[in-house]
């Protein structure tokens, strides 16, 4: 392990240091404001317990998620590094260069597509342990690529193009798919009832050039409700892909009291060879309601909702979700599952946060043949972010 990390950390330091390198005289070259760096670190402890897969309850104990990072911005020029332990290595999570405008961002760097509110959420503000089932089904990890944002009191867009890979193994690309992808928001504050709502939509196209001579694969799995256990619930491998194209609507409503927030997904998947096309589709909804506290913060440049308002809030939040990943005509059976989650979230400060949840989950047809019945697992976490 201490040689993997010690030979991806030498990588990592590189990168980042050509890159601010490189910017580093178009800083010095500008007038007299200083250059403001703020450094930032983030801890996501999670247990859980489950008597799952055998007669014995057991314990679960995990460091989900830690980093460290900074953020660096001069006048109208930010730049974001985070660095994190995933799968016992180190890697670099979000890598990114912004440039402001009036009414607009360019981001150029490893950073999320521009799909799924759920996945854009900092990890520190999502009601549960992770995103919802079908958002980890119907979604990416990070990309390396390009996004321009615009917004305005009353609407958001933002189109990307990425390649299919991110920072972390850039070398290893031989894949050459690219990945455009486009989401628009309409909004609207109504002030009497200091309400918030929020419709759109967006879409996403992944290709290779000349792809009906290049066909390449695709793979397309979620956790579900718990990242703890090894095997992921749904999962599935497709070949002979051409192009992939997926679609979303989402919805959020926030008041003094409540929120709701609700995504539903499809993909259709294009195969060469007169091979059928693939199709799956999934959703959720999920509400909450302040117990103690009141409103929630919206970060309006990139269309996401965020925590709870103040200190000392406590918040309850329930989750429906369904996906499925079974395609009888294609003869493609990634799995089909319903889960329902229910949660008590106490937020400290901006600083620190207790999760506690419980979740249901019924494995449908198809599932990993690890989830051969339906799973209870209650889950815990201590977070701490600066």
């Amino acid at each position: 392990m201490k040689s993997h990390i010690t030979r991806d950390l030498k990588i990592q330091v590189k990168i980042i240091a050509i890159f601010i390198s490189a910017i580093l005289p178009y800083f010095s070259s500008q007038a007299q404001k200083p250059l403001n760096i703020k450094f930032r670190s983030r801890g996501l402890l999670d247990a859980s317990i489950s008597g799952y897969s055998n007669n014995e309850t057991k314990s679960y104990f995990s460091l989900e998620d830690f980093r460290i990072g900074f953020k660096a911005s001069y006048k109208k020029d930010e730049i974001k590094v985070d660095i994190g332990i995933d799968e016992s290595k180190l890697k670099i999570k979000d890598f990114i260069y912004n440039r402001h405008f009036k009414k607009s961002i360019l981001s150029i760097g490893n950073m999320y597509e521009p799909f799924s509110m759920d996945m854009l959420i900092s990890t520190a503000d999502l009601r549960f342990h992770q995103s919802a089932t079908s958002v980890q089904a119907f979604t990416n990890s990070r990309r390396f690529g390009m996004t321009y944002h615009i917004f305005d009191n009353s609407y958001y867009f933002s189109t990307g193009i990425f390649s299919n890979n991110d920072i972390n193994n850039l070398k290893n690309n031989t894949d050459g798919t690219f990945i455009i992808t486009s989401r628009g928001i309409w909004r609207e504050r109504y002030k009497p009832y200091e309400s918030f709502l929020h419709l759109g939509g967006a879409f996403s196209l992944r290709s290779k050039l000349n792809n009906r001579k290049n066909p390449y694969c695709v793979t397309q799995e979620s956790n579900g409700v718990t990242s703890l256990f090894d095997k992921p619930l749904l999962n599935t491998e497709l070949t002979d892909t051409r192009y992939e194209f997926k679609a979303m609507a989402e919805l959020l409503y926030t008041s003094e009291k409540f929120m709701l927030q609700s995504e539903y997904f499809i993909k259709l998947i294009r195969r060469n060879n007169g091979v059928p096309n693939y199709i799956s589709h999934g959703g959720y909804i999920q509400g909450s309601i302040l117990l103690i506290g009141r409103g929630f913060d919206y970060d309006s440049q990139y269309a996401i909702p965020e925590g709870p308002k103040g200190s000392k809030s406590m918040e309850l939040a329930v989750r429906a979700n369904y996906t499925n990943m079974n395609h009888r005509k294609a003869d493609i059976y990634g799995g089909e599952e319903t889960d329902f989650s229910i949660g008590i979230n106490y937020y400290f400060n901006k600083y620190f946060g207790i999760k506690l949840n419980c979740s249901y989950v019924h494995s449908g047809r198809h599932c990993n043949d690890f989830y051969r019945k339906d799973l209870i697992i209650s889950q815990a976490r201590i977070q701490y972010i600066f």
